[in-house]
């Protein structure tokens, strides 16, 4: 059991290792350690970041049958000749580096993974001279040398000659044998000749037949032969030798470069399979902050599953040091704190989270205390367990930690564990870390609501159907509600009547005052929940109605290009048949001075373009995989194209032109049914037509009440962008505009905020 496996960290990582190829890097995953290292939290979440853009570019990136040749470098490098085979398996490690090296070398813009790949050793003339030698199957190839070639060559026409006088002797002397075929013994020819003749034609014996009526012999006739065939045969094995150990010498010489190769893969290969956690689980990574406050918007537990998942928005914000958790058994306040600790530490890790938006914060450490600790090897009880393991918390934790436990004191007097348990908080706020705790104690929940450092916080419960709603809700109390979960088991309903006597008859006032908060808020959750569904209606019914939109100008844009291409071509065929017409007339009127004129102005008519011309700012489509993206560079026959913020290289030739349509804006007469997009692109226009563009749209923005939008302008030669925001300087609701960050195009895009 690793650290933190009580939230469950290892049954993510083993989720996260079954998606990774290399047994290294399954085994790497597992054994990772959580860093506090703020550094190498930044690395860790860059990279994963970085991988899952990728993914959602196509990247083809797969990590299958790569294997460690570490061993096999070594024995080369000690001077030990490898076998056809390992040297085989060291040129399919060497393919594998050169695959996934030639993939990155594809991307121009920087990137933290080509870090690993650009140290990726490629040693091309030695691979080259192993592939000549070395078949697929790892053996050494019949003209891997020019000795070899020769040997093989005379051994196949020794074996011929060899099998003609066999077939020749099977005929002459069919009486003699036993059987009218020949049978090799130790590499030699021989017969199996009848027992009455074995000494009829010399030679050697090499032993007698099951019956004993007949002995393999070899004929004094054939013993030169079968001497030269296996003369050429050892011959062979000598060159082979050779040829094995020259190739060995080849890999000992790159041996300690191609020994970090792997762990370049192996490191690669953990970084992608968390990237396609997160694709898998539709995650995210988490922001990180300097600051000391977290924030996970819509949060879900990642090994709840999907249709039983209740996804919550959990913060802690300024004022609060920490947060107090009650609510009913089983209500979901140990799912809560396991989601928010489990969270912190999978973006410390790299591994994304399941939610809308999550912002992190750096903490030096992070101290759990869930579950039962109780210890029959070391003797102690459930409380003893809790006592240590607090006790130690304590002891280590500090300004910067976060400390986690589940039911602050339990396994005790009830009065005595309230008791400790305050002087336990009254301890964490002095040692000033950050904390959530749940409980089920009344006079912890009075403590945290009388603190103003203090969140107090609860899980929602039906009291209808007295079922847990599994909801987490800020700034509320929760009740335990054991009489009413109670109840569902008890078979004698005056069981409970009397615990509800014996119940209101303890309570304090301020017992009461809580209830009645208790109570003022479920039913503020309730009429929070009914306007929700009604949010969730209204919303269904603007997406539809933006869908009819959608649709309606995608047919317009359809139609308007098949008839714009029709009118092309009905002016093409006019002017063809005018052009005849004019040859006509000017056959029979040379000197009519206006049909000079009129051939005048026909020779001014273009022609119709027969080759595509492509310019920077062209909306392009990559033939090959169907990539829409805009050309932001052309070198003779080769063009960048810009792809949602990835650039890619390829030829003209693999580039289909996109039309270019003009948009036509859309009268809605009700604007409750219009809304504005968070984006405006304007690659491939004018000056203009851009500047007017930008403006009508960011009025709409602003009229909407939206905070930011993002212009998409591509970088080209830089003309449209300064023309662009020499405009928002002068544009009185524009608060600030600026680069996009990398995931959001850079220069090519200006993020816009209003005031």
């Amino acid at each position: 059991m690793s650290d933190y496996a009580n939230l469950d960290l290892d049954i993510i990582k083993q989720q996260i290792s079954e998606l990774a190829s290399i047994k290294e890097a399954k085994s790497f995953i597992m054994d990772e350690k959580v860093s506090f290292n703020p550094l190498q939290i930044r690395k860790n979440v860059s990279l994963t970041k970085e991988a899952m853009q990728l993914l959602k570019q196509d990247l083809n990136l797969s990590f299958d049958g790569i294997y460690n040749v570490d061993d096999l470098l070594l024995k080369a490098d000690k001077g030990m000749a490898l076998s056809g085979i390992e040297i085989r398996n060291v040129l399919v490690f060497h393919n594998h580096c050169n695959r996934i090296r030639k993939i990155f070398e594809r991307f121009e813009e920087e990137l933290s993974l080509k870090d690993f790949t650009d140290s990726l050793n490629i040693e091309t003339h030695v691979f080259d001279k192993v592939e000549d030698c070395i078949d697929n199957n790892g053996e050494v190839k019949d003209d891997a040398s020019e000795r070899l070639a020769k040997i093989n060559a005379d051994l196949a026409k020794c074996e011929k000659d060899l099998y003609n006088r066999a077939y020749s002797f099977i005929d002459k002397h069919a009486s003699s044998l036993q059987e009218p075929s020949f049978y090799l013994r130790n590499d030699r020819i021989t017969f199996l000749i009848k027992n009455s003749d074995k000494n009829k034609y010399q030679g050697y014996v090499y032993g007698t037949s099951s019956s004993g009526l007949a002995f393999y012999v070899e004929p004094a006739s054939f013993i030169e032969a079968n001497n030269r065939k296996i003369s050429l045969m050892q011959d062979r094995e000598d060159e082979i030798e050779k040829i094995l150990r020259e190739l060995s010498y080849l890999i000992a010489s790159i041996a300690e470069e191609y020994l970090h190769n792997f762990t370049s893969l192996m490191q690669l290969c953990v970084i992608f399979a968390k990237a396609n956690y997160g694709m898998k689980h539709a995650g995210i990574l988490a922001e990180l902050s300097d600051g000391p406050y977290f924030c996970f918007k819509d949060l879900c537990h990642p090994l709840i599953p999907e249709d039983k998942v209740v996804s919550n928005t959990y913060r802690l914000f300024e004022p609060y040091k920490g947060i107090v958790i009650s609510g009913s058994n089983t209500g979901g306040k140990t799912v809560s704190l396991k989601s928010i600790g489990l969270s912190i530490l999978m973006t410390y890790l790299g591994i994304p989270i399941i939610a809308s938006e999550a912002e992190v914060p750096f903490y030096r450490n992070i101290f759990v205390d869930i579950d039962d600790n109780q210890s029959i090897a070391d003797s102690l009880s459930t409380f003893s367990a809790h006592i240590k393991n607090i006790n130690d918390i304590l002891s280590k934790a500090d300004e910067k930690g976060l400390i986690l436990i589940d039911e602050l004191i339990s396994g005790t007097d009830p009065k005595e564990a309230q008791a400790i348990s305050l002087a336990i908080l009254d301890k964490i706020k002095q040692i000033g870390s950050q904390f959530i705790i749940t409980t089920h104690f009344d006079d912890i929940k009075n403590y945290s609501y009388e603190d103003e450092q203090i969140l107090l916080s609860s899980v929602g419960f039906d009291l209808k159907t007295l079922n847990p709603t599994y909801h987490y809700y800020e700034d509320s109390v929760g009740s335990s509600n054991a009489l009413e979960i109670a109840s569902r088991f008890f078979d004698d309903e005056a069981i409970i009547e009397n615990a509800r006597h014996y119940l209101e008859k303890n309570k304090s006032d301020i017992d009461e005052m809580m209830d009645r908060l208790a109570n003022q808020l479920q039913e503020n959750e309730d009429l929070k929940e009914e306007l929700h569904k009604k949010e969730i209606e209204l919303e269904e019914t603007i997406e539809e109605y933006d869908l009819k939109i959608e649709t309606f100008e995608k047919e317009k844009e359809e139609l308007k290009i098949k008839y714009l291409k029709q009118l092309d071509e009905y002016i093409e065929e006019v002017k063809e048949k005018a052009l005849e017409k004019l040859e006509s007339i000017k056959e029979t009127h040379k000197d009519n001075k206006v049909v000079e004129e009129i051939t005048e102005l026909a020779s001014e008519v273009p022609a119709k373009e027969e080759k595509v011309e492509f310019k920077v700012g062209d909306n392009v489509r990559i033939k090959d995989n169907e990539q829409i993206g805009v050309i932001t560079s052309i070198n003779k026959d080769n063009a960048s194209i810009n792809i949602r913020g990835l650039t890619v290289r390829t030829r003209l030739s693999d580039l289909t032109l996109m039309p270019k349509v003009k948009k036509q804006e859309t009268k809605v007469t009700s604007a409750r049914y219009r809304r504005v997009p968070s984006e405006i692109n304007l690659v491939g226009q004018r000056v203009e037509d851009g500047l007017v563009m930008m403006e009508e749209y960011l009025d709409k923005a602003n009229a909407a009440k939206m905070s930011s939008v993002k212009v998409i302008h591509g970088i080209g030669t830089g003309i449209l962008r300064k023309a662009l925001r020499q405009r928002l300087a002068k544009l009185s609701y524009v608060k600030t505009y600026k680069d996009g960050d990398y995931y959001d195009g850079g220069s090519a895009v200006t993020i816009v905020e209003f005031k």
